[in-house]
């Protein structure tokens, strides 16, 4: 199975759009032309792991997110939660996300503890 780079270029394309950015930019901050960003994004070419880690780097995702349809089953739901949660924390402060990831570590214990308590009554 190859890379359907038609599907990952609308993805970068939508998020791309989301953050209001235009392709000119994309383009700069990757260091490629402007019509091979446009050639990445209509899925006419196809692009290094490079090309990938700076594009993702410059939108604020993670490559995961934008091979989203690359991946299968519960990776694949463990990736669009990721991608959701790394989209919330854009706009925190590093005290924010420090409190975050506290708030999950704790949330995981407390978690993993219940589950051994139901495993220990089965």
């Amino acid at each position: 199975m190859g890379i359907d780079y038609v599907a990952v270029g609308e993805r970068i394309r939508r998020i791309r759009k989301e953050q209001k950015m235009s392709q000119e930019k994309l383009a700069e901050l990757i260091d490629v032309s402007t019509p091979h960003m446009s050639n990445i994004e209509n899925g006419k070419t196809k692009f290094s792991l490079q090309v990938l880690i700076d594009l993702a780097n410059s939108l604020n995702t993670t490559p995961d997110a934008l091979l989203l349809d690359q991946i299968k089953g519960q990776d694949k739901a463990r990736c669009m939660v990721i991608e959701e949660i790394g989209r919330e924390l854009l706009d925190c402060s590093v005290a924010q996300i420090s409190l975050i990831g506290e708030s999950v570590r704790t949330t995981k214990k407390i978690l993993k503890q219940y589950e051994r308590k139901l495993n220990k009554k089965e």
